[in-house]
């Protein structure tokens, strides 16, 4: 009875806690309501009183008077929605933390989502901005070697991006690219001819919010098959197309009969550069093949280890964390105890003064903080890792593909200078007979340099074909033609004797 007593007394706890961060969030807005929302996704760590009640920032925000949002659309536009559309519903059907939505049709019919900027939030981003800046100078010598004024560059970036509705319209535009032909995935089309930097108007997309589960039940829509589509669509972001969507909370993503997924804002997203992908292959790889050396080398060159740092502790470390957590499911997550956390805190703290999040990280990790709460109120059994696999094996060969094509690009290069050597060769020769060039050389010198030269690039020849039939040989083995490939090995062997017989001879 004490027991149950006190996990009563914990949880009032919990809801009034949550409720606090509530309301200072909606009286702050900005940057506080999207950490609200980042925390409400959380269903696999955080209490359940805390992710039910901040899950309201997710799309119940107090809207703006409408009259402030005319406003702000006859700057934009320069003209009042009124005139501009065929109908305007002055209701908002949606408030965030940086705009709000209002339906609207235009006079061709089509039904569209007109998204309007807050005319005071770039102030009060600013000014989160600064206050964040005032907090992580108070922080930088308290943990380690964290390069607190990097993630506060990042972060300010994110923000200021997200501000400007053009680079919207155009992320929205690059996902239906990527996705083009995947009817399982739908993001709306941008109507630029209504579109600015503060202003943007999508065509009007509907769907059920992709946690509002008992909805999706009652619909007949499978949410184990949701969380599986969400793994996968994410696993192609990431993997294939190095371009994801970085602020997936509940409210920006909704499910249709298909399953389909619905995306819905596009403010925050992520390129990942091609170092990176290049490193991330190493990392993916590291992981499937259960490798900690490779996995943290990978991890040093990614920029997540600082200089000094003791890498058998962080190799022990990553051998740990793979061993323990590479299978677990969202459910078993949930289960560990505050004594559990508190172990692997004391295991982090041991190798803290060595790590810092790269720029390009800070959104990934934040949006697969994310994901992994989706997934485990669709599926608490989900393992990402398996979804995933396959993708990142795609990834993996498309990694080969590149190092392929780079070296038979550089192959191509150097053949093309080594053959021009004779024809250069001899209209040195030849201009050097006509006398065109100073040289002191008699004729029976200048045929002994000829010969030599023509030896060295008949080698230089048989070098290249060797080369050349030994990436030929790894190529036909990646598609899996074996016969093939034997052969072109057996032949880069051949050709390679004989290139050092003629060495040998020289």
């Amino acid at each position: 009875m004490a027991g149950y007593k006190k996990e009563l007394r914990l949880k009032a706890l919990h809801r009034r806690n949550a409720i606090f961060i509530r309301e200072k969030a909606l009286e702050m807005k900005g940057v506080l309501i999207k950490v609200g929302q980042f925390l409400s996704s959380r269903v696999d760590f955080l209490p359940d009183e805390y992710t039910s009640e901040l899950s309201f920032l997710q799309d119940s925000i107090p809207p703006h008077d409408y009259h402030e949002i005319r406003k702000r659309m006859i700057e934009e536009l320069g003209a009042p929605p009124e005139d501009i559309f065929l109908t305007f519903n002055t209701e908002p059907i949606a408030a965030a933390s940086l705009g709000q939505v209002h339906e609207a049709v235009l006079t061709d019919g089509q039904k569209v989502a007109v998204k309007v900027q807050y005319p005071d939030i770039e102030k009060i981003i600013e000014t989160d901005i600064r206050m964040l800046k005032a907090v992580i100078t108070l922080l930088k010598g308290k943990f380690g070697r964290i390069n607190f004024g990097m993630l506060h560059e990042e972060f300010s970036r994110i923000l200021r991006a997200e501000l400007n509705y053009l680079e919207e319209g155009k992320n929205a535009e690059r996902f239906s690219q990527n996705f083009e032909g995947d009817e399982r995935v739908i993001f709306p089309k941008v109507y630029w001819e209504y579109t600015t930097r503060h202003v943007l108007t999508l065509e009007f997309v509907e769907g059920i919010k992709i946690t509002e589960y008992d909805y999706l039940k009652s619909a007949g829509i499978n949410s184990e098959e949701v969380a599986t589509l969400l793994g996968e669509v994410y696993s192609r972001m990431i993997y294939l197309h190095g371009f994801f969507h970085g602020d997936p909370h509940p409210g920006n993503i909704h499910v249709q009969h298909g399953p389909k997924l619905v995306f819905v804002d596009f403010g925050i997203v992520q390129a990942i550069p091609e170092r990176i992908k290049r490193e991330l292959r190493r990392f993916a790889n590291a992981i499937v093949e259960r490798n900690p050396e490779d996995a943290v080398d990978s991890l040093r060159k990614m920029g997540f280890i600082l200089e000094g740092a003791d890498f058998r502790v962080i190799i022990d470390f990553a051998q740990s964390l793979m061993d323990k957590y590479r299978d677990i499911t969202p459910r078993e997550l949930k289960k560990l105890t505050i004594d559990d956390i508190w172990k692997e805190i004391e295991n982090v703290i041991e190798v803290l003064d060595f790590i810092q999040i790269p720029n390009n990280f800070i959104l990934l990790g934040r949006t697969i903080g994310i994901l992994n709460g989706i997934s485990y109120r669709l599926n608490p059994e989900i393992n990402i890792v398996e979804i995933g696999t396959p993708f990142i094996k795609e990834f993996l060969r498309g990694g080969k593909r590149e190092q392929v094509e780079a070296i038979l690009r550089e192959l191509k290069d150097t053949g093309i200078k080594l053959w021009r050597i004779p024809s250069l060769m001899d209209e040195f020769f030849h201009r050097a007979n006509r006398g065109d060039l100073v040289v002191r050389m008699s004729h029976s010198d200048t045929e002994k340099i000829t010969d030599q030269f023509a030896s060295i690039t008949r080698i230089m020849m048989l070098v290249i074909l060797t080369v050349t039939m030994a990436v030929a040989a790894l190529f036909f083995e990646m598609i899996h033609q074996t016969i093939i490939a034997i052969i072109a090995a057996a032949t880069s062997i051949a050709l390679g004797i004989i290139s050092v017989l003629r060495l040998m001879k020289k």
